[in-house]
């Protein structure tokens, strides 16, 4: 029988704050308990920049990625994989998804990445995925929650992955009936600040070229690409504000977001 896997990329104010981050566990739990294959992957953006700030380390970022030197990673695999990684699985278990928090160096490893540009530093673009570990959570009735921490292939430690990117990569390994990015903005919006219901190749080449796809975002669709190039089924940036976003969309309800074709 096959699978239907379903990654879901939570990040952005969805997951700092307290009302819409239970939301989304109360969606999730019935999810999981319903045998829904569903599978985690978190950012933390803003607690890592925190901690950097915390630590007088500086940080700033260069095409929507946060530039990682060596201090920085340390902080970013701290605040990934132990702070952030561990409130959202208690979050989960306590709303009733039996969770498991991972990173992408445990496992076979589940992810190995190669340096994108020395000049961005320990920032990793994904060039293998093992997703061994995450079915073997799920075939044990757990839903794994992924902190986008790579191995680099070199051998030389950690990576910071985009969590969009990362999420993308686990999407397309999985062949995902559903890759869902959910955030705390609608979708993409046109430039006169409007969703755009859904987009193409074409549509997404051409908002980048005149600078409405900019920023964080442009991970964002990229992912949704890759995962799809991969043999994801479908793929959408969904709006987490919306009360029960996840349930709606699984139910078959539409206008939730923005999707990638």
């Amino acid at each position: 029988m096959e699978t239907h896997y379903i990654v879901i990329k939570f990040g952005g104010h969805t997951m700092t704050d307290p009302t819409l981050r239970d939301a989304f566990a109360t969606d999730l739990a019935p999810l999981a308990r319903e045998g829904r294959q569903c599978v985690v992957v978190h950012g933390g953006g803003p607690q890592i920049s925190s901690m950097l700030t915390r630590l007088n380390i500086e940080s700033h970022f260069e095409q929507g990625l946060r530039v990682t030197d060596d201090a920085a990673m340390e902080a970013v695999e701290m605040v990934l994989a132990g702070q952030v990684n561990k409130e959202l699985v208690a979050a989960f278990i306590a709303h009733g998804a039996k969770s498991a928090g991972i990173s992408g160096r445990d496992g076979g490893p589940l992810l190995q990445a190669r340096v994108i540009n020395p000049r961005l530093g320990r920032v990793g673009a994904v060039s293998q995925v093992d997703a061994g570990i995450l079915q073997t959570l799920l075939a044990g009735g757990f839903v794994p929650v992924v902190a986008p921490i790579a191995e680099d292939e070199e051998g030389r430690g950690a990576l910071n992955i985009n969590a969009d990117t990362a999420a993308g990569a686990i999407a397309g390994a999985l062949q995902a009936e559903y890759f869902v990015l959910i955030s705390d903005v609608p979708g993409v919006l046109d430039a006169d600040k409007k969703l755009l219901p859904s987009l193409t190749r074409e549509d997404i080449a051409a908002l980048k070229e005149s600078g409405v796809i900019s920023g964080g975002m442009i991970p964002k669709v990229d992912a949704c690409l890759h995962a799809l190039d991969k043999g994801c089924r479908k793929a959408l940036i969904l709006n987490g504000t919306e009360k029960s976003s996840l349930r709606r969309l699984l139910g078959g309800e539409t206008g939730l977001g923005t999707v990638v074709h």
